[in-house]
């Protein structure tokens, strides 16, 4: 600390004063301390000593979630936005072990490397996919030329506001791009590096194609291990012991609570569903007798009236089934789905285009003269034989090339209004007209029809039945209740079966996972609980749909799972390998000399599997089972192999075919594939923190914000 050391040397030089200057060198470290805790305080995460300011995070979260709304125009989930927040967390605490490691061993992405890497001769993937044109897949290095050179320019002044704010936007997400293009350039020369030290050698090349020279087709019969009882089986624990000692690594844990929770479903009741289905009716009535369906329809129905034709492809199952056999005015219903009742009726009936393909140019929606006059210049300019793109770009300054491809009715009423939508599949191909609407004014030219089909114009009524004021105070105050009378954990726990409610027990939570068994916003309960200790009871959080109330049953500290919490996986795997010793021992006494033989002290039937080889990673109807595929590469044609004891059951294979593979040993070539998928296993490494998080120290303090 500068402050610290200008105190130390004065309190050298000026011998007179030490008891002064001890007393500043008190109350100056003392008032450090608290200035480095509370700055701590504020970093989401510390890593290796380097922190990571939650203000910073925060800008990138804001950043990262604009992107998502921008690119689906959409509102985030709770789970989304907990998704998102994960993303930016692992970049963020990725992106400092990368600098880290890159000052160490030298690296850098340098400007001329990252200009290179954007707008010059060898653009990086991620500009290339983020400028790809969606109608043709094709790249044009042009465009980002183009789109870079707007983002860099110092004067925006020619643009409105509003059209400024949205390049701000843009110009965040370009540099956030930039960012990426670099970081991921730096991943690449880490996986250079460490790929040239662990290169395949000649031994590497010979096993993996070897692994993949030969494949069998082989008929098999299999016994699972759940066909056998429990009964009579006895594990010591002794063996539980000395195989949880072989396997200590695997049960590797983070600092964790340990709770038991109720959840209870907020839904409707009985009389909630008829309620509702009373009103259907009433609503029913309503449409047969209205000369106005709109008005009635959006006026009760969940879902807005959209005033379009539609094919029969874009109907539900219901409404196809009910427009192909109903006649204008006919009306169905009510029905229920999940929770959801619908009536529907059939306005309309046409035969007409399903889609059609538009170019469409946005102008001023003044009406002076200059601005019709500017507009009837465009529309003879395309007349005389320019095409609608280039005259699009040259209006747009490159923004736009007009292309809005093929559109529904459906999606022109949504974006615009139903007059928009007639009009345009009413017009001439090629014609060009102008129209004026509530969103502005558009130059517009229909280049191509779908042909004709048959469409509908149905009017839907749909309302979800949901849970009544009256449903949910009741399912509150029957759990509220419960946790008055069971307010222990051993009676909050033992009480459940009886008062109806589900207790889920011996429940681990992170103190930075997101939800409960994928309950969304039930971070709430997880926060509670890190802050409380055993036998705490919380209050009931409403999350999603569901009421919780949890208890603390105690903590788990950082390191190995003791072995009474993994003691039943561990005598699961012994008991099995008990069954199999006993299967198999069955199956030997009674000397079986068939496949079919086999198939009947196993109560089981032949099956066949083609194409198995060594290095096969999941067998049909076996899946995952190392020892069948060495014993089946193994066998010999006709000849029964086994019984022998897998993963999940016990086999017997007889093999139909082997193949020997027709591709000639090619060590360079091998070498070279095995090099770059040991390149591309090192890239996802670093890139999912996997390969640099291992030996760093990472302080995780999300839970202090979120």
């Amino acid at each position: 600390m500068a402050i610290l050391e200008k105190i130390r040397s004065k309190a050298a030089l000026t011998v007179g004063i030490v008891g002064l200057a001890l007393l500043a060198f008190i109350l100056t470290d003392t008032r450090s301390c608290s200035t480095y805790s509370h700055q701590n305080k504020e970093k989401i995460a510390i890593v290796d000593g380097q922190g990571v300011d939650i203000r910073d995070f925060q800008k990138e979260l804001e950043v990262q979630t604009n992107n998502y709304k921008s690119r689906t125009g959409a509102s985030l989930t709770e789970d989304q936005q907990n998704q998102i927040r994960q993303m930016v967390f692992d970049e963020m605490v990725g992106s400092v072990l990368l600098d880290n490691e890159s000052k160490k061993v030298g690296f850098q992405v340098t400007k001329d490397e990252l200009a290179d890497l954007i707008v010059g001769n060898n653009i990086s993937p991620i500009i290339q996919q983020s400028f790809r044109n969606p109608k043709t897949g094709a790249f044009n290095k042009n465009d980002v030329i183009q789109f870079s050179q707007m983002m860099e320019s110092d004067d925006w002044s020619m643009y409105s506001q509003e059209e400024q704010q949205r390049l701000e936007k843009e110009k965040g997400a370009w540099e956030e791009l930039k960012k990426n293009v670099a970081q991921q350039k730096l991943v690449e020369k880490f996986a250079a590096l460490i790929s040239s030290s662990i290169a395949a050698n000649s031994l590497d090349a010979k096993a993996a194609h070897n692994d993949n020279a030969v494949s069998v087709d082989f008929n098999y019969v299999s016994q699972f291990y759940n066909s056998v009882p429990d009964t009579g089986i006895v594990i010591n624990d002794a063996d539980v012991a000395k195989l949880y000692d072989s396997r200590k690594e695997n049960f590797k844990q983070d600092a964790a609570k340990l709770v038991s929770y109720i959840a209870v479903n907020i839904q409707p009741s009985k009389e909630d569903f008829a309620d509702v289905s009373a009103r259907m009716e009433k609503v029913k009535t309503d449409l047969e007798n209205t000369d106005n369906p709109a008005e009635a329809i959006n006026e009760n129905s969940d879902v807005p009236f959209v005033d379009a034709y539609v094919s029969a492809v874009q109907l539900s199952s219901d409404e196809k089934s009910f427009a192909e056999q109903a006649s204008v005015g006919d009306i169905d219903g009510p029905k229920l789905t999940d929770r959801t009742y619908a009536v529907f009726k059939l306005i309309g009936k046409k035969e007409a285009p399903d889609s059609i393909k538009v170019n469409l140019l946005p102008f001023s929606n003044s009406d002076d003269a200059k601005t019709k006059a500017h507009v009837d210049s465009i529309i003879q300019v395309i007349r005389s034989g320019k095409s609608f793109a280039d005259v699009a770009l040259a209006e747009s300054n490159g923004q736009t090339n007009g292309d809005i491809g093929w559109q529904t009715e459906t999606a022109l009423v949504n974006g615009v209004d139903a007059k928009f939508a007639n009009d345009l599949f009413d017009a001439k191909i090629n014609d060009l007209f102008t129209m004026k609407t509530l969103k502005g004014s558009f130059l517009v030219q229909v280049v191509e029809k779908t042909k004709p089909v048959t469409k509908y114009k149905i009017g839907a009524v749909r309302m979800e039945t949901t849970p009544s004021q009256e449903t949910y105070n009741k399912l509150y105050a029957s759990l509220n209740q419960y946790i008055s009378k069971n307010s222990t954990l051993d009676k909050f726990r033992s009480a459940a079966p009886d008062a109806g409610y589900s207790c889920q027990t011996g429940v681990q939570l992170l103190e930075n996972q997101d939800n409960i068994a994928s309950i969304e916003n039930s971070r709430q309960v997880i926060r509670w609980a890190n802050s409380h200790g055993k036998g705490d009871i919380s209050e009931i959080f409403e999350c999603q749909g569901y009421f919780i109330v949890a208890v603390v049953e105690g903590d788990l500290k950082a390191g190995y799972r003791p072995l009474k919490d993994v003691a039943d996986i561990l005598k699961r795997e012994l008991i099995n390998e008990k069954k199999g010793e006993q299967i198999i021992a069955s199956l030997k006494a009674k000397n079986l000399d068939s496949l079919d033989g086999y198939a009947t002290a196993m109560n089981s039937t032949v099956q066949d599997v083609k194409f198995v080889t060594f290095a096969t990673s999941r067998i049909t109807g076996i899946g995952a089972d190392p020892k069948v595929n060495v014993n089946a590469v193994s066998s010999e044609i006709g000849r029964i192999t086994g019984p022998f004891a897998g993963k999940n059951g016990v086999y017997v294979l007889s093999l139909t075919a082997k193949n020997a593979s027709d591709q000639k040993y090619d060590e360079a070539g091998q070498k070279l594939q095995l090099n770059m998928q040991n390149r591309y296993r090192i890239m996802q490494m670093i890139q999912t923190n996997q390969l640099l998080k291992d030996k760093a120290t990472i302080e995780d303090n999300r839970s202090r914000f979120y």
